[in-house]
């Protein structure tokens, strides 16, 4: 009888630990739980102008960034790195639609860093530097096409394009 009586003490401790800890959730606890987690994501786009050309038919000719034409979805955040050997920069032009200008002219400095929203204003990486210069992070705010381009190497159809779904 003795040993049953234990046996029962021992399962009741045992019980207690186990459901304790559910017990003592608050509902603060167990609501931020419940929210959802952000799914933004860092997309990566490399610069060199060694990079083979690209022609897209609905943009025309692309080259000098990996990747040339950048899917992201809202509220992911975008990079450059410069691995050229040389300086570039990711200016983006003041329009939207679905063709890249052949020439733009930068209302601001395109060498100075500009923004922080990747849309349909002027925002610049600023010079990067060669070998491995970093941009500021870049939000893609707005669903659409947002085109950029190095400020230096227009000419050369240095230019990509961000698609925001």
């Amino acid at each position: 009888m003795m040993q049953r009586r234990g046996l029962i003490a021992i399962i009741s401790a045992l019980t207690l630990l186990v459901l304790a800890p559910t017990a003592t959730k608050s509902p603060y606890a167990t609501a931020r739980a419940a929210q959802p987690k952000s799914h933004s994501r860092l997309q990566i786009i490399k610069m060199d102008l060694d990079y083979r050309p690209k022609v897209r038919p609905e943009f025309g000719q692309l080259r000098g960034y990996d990747p040339v034409v950048a899917t992201v979805h809202m509220g992911d955040r975008v990079q450059f790195i410069n691995e050229d050997d040389m300086e570039h920069t990711a200016s983006g032009f003041a329009i939207s639609g679905q063709v890249i200008p052949a020439h733009y002219h930068f209302a601001g400095d395109p060498t100075m860093r500009k923004g922080r929203i990747i849309d349909a204003h002027e925002w610049s990486t600023g010079n990067l530097r060669a070998h491995g210069g970093k941009s500021q992070i870049f939000i893609a705010k707005n669903p659409g096409n947002y085109y950029y381009g190095c400020t230096y190497h227009l000419s050369q159809h240095m230019r990509g394009v961000i698609i925001v779904h």
